[in-house]
């Protein structure tokens, strides 16, 4: 009993070290530079990845059922150019059609389901290889932003598109400095709360971690394969069509190049936050974890003043550093599980003999 005990222990600690890794890096930054604990910074850190979290709240939902999606930084940029180009005048490098910006939104979540309903069509029906399938999507929808676009930047953009990425809820003042309460950092607040609740406690959610932990058995006991990959890829497209209107509402602009190779920090945020490449495995609040301590190392490293270069040396050591922490759960696990069933045995094999005796 006091082993099965210290298994739900370290068990549990392995699920949740990710807020132990936020807690020391809010220590060391702060105890760093006394510009990092500000009000005004915090806020910040939320603005600035809010566009990230939505990217990683995707890449959790595919990696709960043991898939990926590599397409979605694409899909951030490709959505945003779309929408610039229905948004402004012709003048400005639009289209002309100067579209509301309540349709323009809600094209680009249709766009986003679409891609994500192709991807998981030819992964689940055509059944090729989701890694082929995400990179060649990558590349089509990066291609055609490049193509869709004037060859510039689009900006000024009308408020009721930009005040999602840009607006705030509320000011708040102190002696240390402004607080501003970003209208993007609840929106992403508010999704991975929603996506916590419908992976933990609705059947879908259920079915997606046992898709991800063991697909002949999902089918064994009944659940659609298939179908919850394929529902799983359109929640991730929609996902990073938010991005895109969270990205482009920021900084009242679109670019060709926006969100080109942000999949990488995108993966480190979420393994690091406890989701596995093996599937089956993590929680999106985990994940969320991992998105506040990306930010807070890049907001950190740019207080301090740190040159790019060891920035991007020090995101290359977290990816690398997320990816063996995952390889060390994973194990730790298992030998936890193994244990757990050579208890069992043991005391089914005494109360037998205690039975015959």
């Amino acid at each position: 009993m006091e082993r099965t005990q210290l298994n739900r222990i370290g068990s549990a600690l392995i699920n949740n070290l990710i807020w132990v890794f936020v807690l020391i890096a809010l220590i060391t930054f702060s105890t760093l530079s006394d510009r990092f604990l500000s009000p005004y910074n915090f806020g910040n850190i939320l603005l600035r990845t809010a566009s990230l979290g939505m990217l990683v709240l995707s890449q959790s939902y595919t990696f709960i059922t043991g898939n990926f999606d590599l397409s979605v930084e694409s899909t951030m940029g490709f959505t945003a150019m779309l929408a610039a180009l229905l948004l402004v005048p012709e003048t400005a490098g639009g289209l002309g059609v100067e579209l509301a910006p309540w349709l323009v939104i809600i094209i680009m979540l249709i766009v986003g389901a679409l891609i994500g309903l192709f991807n998981g069509f030819l992964i689940t029906k055509v059944g090729v290889n989701n890694l082929l399938v995400t990179i060649a999507m990558l590349f089509i929808l990066r291609g055609l932003t490049f193509g869709i676009s004037p060859g510039t930047s689009i900006s000024f953009f009308p408020d009721g598109f930009k005040w999602l990425g840009s607006g705030s809820l509320a000011r708040f003042e102190f002696d240390s400095g402004n607080l501003v309460l970003p209208v993007a950092g609840l929106f992403v607040i508010l999704a991975f709360l929603v996506g916590h609740i419908h992976t933990k406690y609705r059947q879908f959610g259920r079915n997606m971690y046992a898709v991800g932990a063991n697909q002949g058995g999902a089918k064994s006991a009944g659940i659609s394969v298939g179908r919850t990959v394929l529902i799983v890829y359109i929640i991730a497209q929609v996902c990073a069509a938010c991005a895109g209107l969270l990205a482009a509402g920021r900084l009242d602009a679109a670019t060709p190049n926006l969100g080109l190779g942000l999949i990488f920090s995108v993966h480190a945020s979420a393994i690091i936050g406890g989701m596995s490449i093996y599937g089956g495995r993590g929680t999106i609040i985990g994940a969320f974890g991992g998105v506040l301590l990306w930010g807070i190392l890049d907001t950190g490293l740019n207080i301090m003043q740190v040159s790019p270069f060891w920035i991007e040396v020090s995101r290359g050591l977290l990816l690398l550093f997320a990816v063996l922490l995952d390889a060390m759960r994973v194990r730790y696990q298992r030998r936890a599980a193994t244990r757990v069933a050579l208890a069992d045995t043991t005391i089914g094999l005494e109360d037998r003999e205690f039975s015959y005796g």
